[in-house]
C-alpha cells in the first residue's frame, strides 16, 4: 500500500516537472513566431544613384564687365593772361583745331612800339658797355663804370623779353590737337588776366571709364587689351591706362579708364557703353547651367561627389557664359561632379555614384 503511494507520487512529480518543460518551451516559440522580426538583424536603407562625371580644368582669361560712359583723355581751360580788348575769334566752336592754331586775339594797343622803344633801349645799351669795355682795357676806365654798364644792359634786355612775353599773350592759341567745346568771349569783349577765353578737349585717345569693385581689381593689369560695346552696339577695341589706387569713398569701387584711339573723334565724350576687362589667368570649369544649384544661404554652386561617396556643396564663380556652357571657377581638377541627380541629394549624404566618360574641360 505504501509502495503503491510512493509510485503515485513519483508519478505526479514527473508529470509536473514534463508539463512545465513543455510550457517554457512553447513560450519562446510563441514570442518567435509572434515577432518574427525579432530575430532578424537590421537592413540599411538603399543609397542614392547619381550620375557623376570627372571635371578637367582649363586655364582660362576671366572677363569683367562694367557699366561706364566715354570721357575726354584731357580736358584745359584757356584764360587770358593779359588785359585788353578781343578784337579777333578765328576759332570756331566744336571744330578741330591743330596745336598752334588761334582760338582768339587782343588788342596789342601800344605794345608793339613800347616794344620797339625797348629794342632800341637794348642797342643803346650794348653800345655803352663795348665802349666801356674798351676803356676799361685800356686803364681809362674804372671796373665799377664797366659794372654798371653791364647790369644796365642787362636791365634792357630783361625789360625787352618781359614785354616779348606779354604780346605773345595777347593770342590764344590751341595747345594741342583738339576740339574747341566752348568759347566763352567774342569780338569786342574786354578782359583781363584770369578771365575764361574758351575750354579744349582731347578726343584722341578717348577714355572709357567704369568703376570696378574690390573683389576684382586685384585682377586687372593696365597695358592689358579690352573692349567696349556702345549703346549702338559697335564694339570697339582699347588698351586699360589707369586703375586707381584709391577706392571711391561713397562706392568703395575703383576707377578704370581705357584709352581708345579716336582719330577722326568719331566718338564722342559723354555716351554709355559696357566695358569688358580681362582678368589675370585663372583655372575654369566648362559646365551645364543645368547642374547649378543653390545652398540655404543662396549661393550659387554645384554639387560633388568626395572620395568617400559623401556629397558636397561648393560655391562657383561664374565667369563666362558660351553656347557651349558656362565657364565657372571654384571646382578642384578632377572633382567628380553631379551631373544627375543632385535634385534628390544633399550636402552630407552618402550616395552611390556612377560615372560617365571624362571630357575634357567639362
Amino acid at each position: 500500500m505504501r509502495s503503491s503511494i510512493f509510485i503515485a507520487v513519483a508519478i505526479a512529480v514527473a508529470a509536473t516537472a514534463w508539463i512545465a518543460s513543455g510550457q517554457f518551451g512553447d513560450t519562446e516559440g510563441n514570442a518567435s513566431s509572434r515577432n518574427p522580426q525579432a530575430s532578424k538583424k537590421p537592413v540599411d536603407a538603399p543609397l542614392i544613384s547619381v550620375r557623376v562625371k570627372a571635371v578637367q580644368a582649363q586655364t582660362r582669361t576671366g572677363y569683367v564687365l562694367l557699366n561706364g560712359r566715354t570721357e575726354e583723355s584731357r580736358r584745359v581751360t584757356l584764360r587770358a593772361e593779359t588785359r585788353g580788348p578781343i578784337v579777333d575769334v578765328p576759332g570756331e566752336e566744336g571744330h578741330t583745331l591743330e596745336a598752334g592754331d588761334v582760338i582768339a586775339r587782343q588788342n596789342v594797343e601800344d605794345r608793339k612800339a613800347r616794344m620797339a622803344e625797348a629794342k632800341a633801349l637794348v642797342r643803346q645799351r650794348e653800345i655803352e658797355y663795348k665802349a666801356a669795355a674798351q676803356l676799361a682795357k685800356k686803364g681809362f676806365r674804372s671796373g665799377t663804370k664797366l659794372a654798371e654798364a653791364r647790369a644796365n644792359l642787362d636791365a634792357a634786355r630783361a625789360k625787352t623779353k618781359g614785354m616779348s612775353i606779354d604780346l605773345s599773350r595777347t593770342t590764344i592759341r590751341a595747345p594741342f590737337r583738339g576740339v574747341l567745346e566752348t568759347r566763352d568771349v567774342e569780338k569786342g569783349d574786354f578782359v583781363k588776366a584770369g578771365d575764361k577765353i574758351a575750354s579744349f578737349v582731347d578726343l584722341d585717345p578717348i577714355l572709357a571709364v567704369g568703376y570696378v569693385s574690390e573683389r576684382d581689381v586685384g585682377a586687372l593689369g593696365v597695358g592689358r587689351p579690352g573692349r567696349v560695346t556702345m549703346i549702338d552696339g559697335t564694339v570697339i577695341d582699347g588698351t586699360v591706362r589707369y586703375i586707381a589706387s584709391v577706392a571711391d569713398k561713397k562706392t568703395r569701387s575703383f576707377r578704370v579708364e581705357m584709352q581708345i584711339p579716336n582719330p577722326d573723334h568719331r566718338i564722342r565724350a559723354g555716351l554709355t557703353g559696357e566695358l569688358t576687362l580681362p582678368l589675370a589667368e585663372i583655372s575654369a570649369h566648362l559646365i551645364s547651367p543645368a547642374v547649378l544649384t543653390l545652398a540655404d544661404d543662396g549661393r550659387i554652386g554645384v554639387r560633388i561627389v568626395d572620395p568617400l561617396d559623401i556629397v558636397r556643396f561648393v560655391p562657383v564663380k561664374i565667369l563666362s557664359n558660351t553656347p557651349d556652357g558656362l565657364w565657372i571657377a571654384g571646382l578642384r581638377n578632377r572633382d567628380r561632379l553631379i551631373t544627375v541627380g543632385h535634385e534628390y541629394v544633399k550636402a552630407g549624404q552618402k550616395v552611390r555614384p556612377v560615372s560617365v566618360a571624362t571630357v575634357a574641360g567639362s
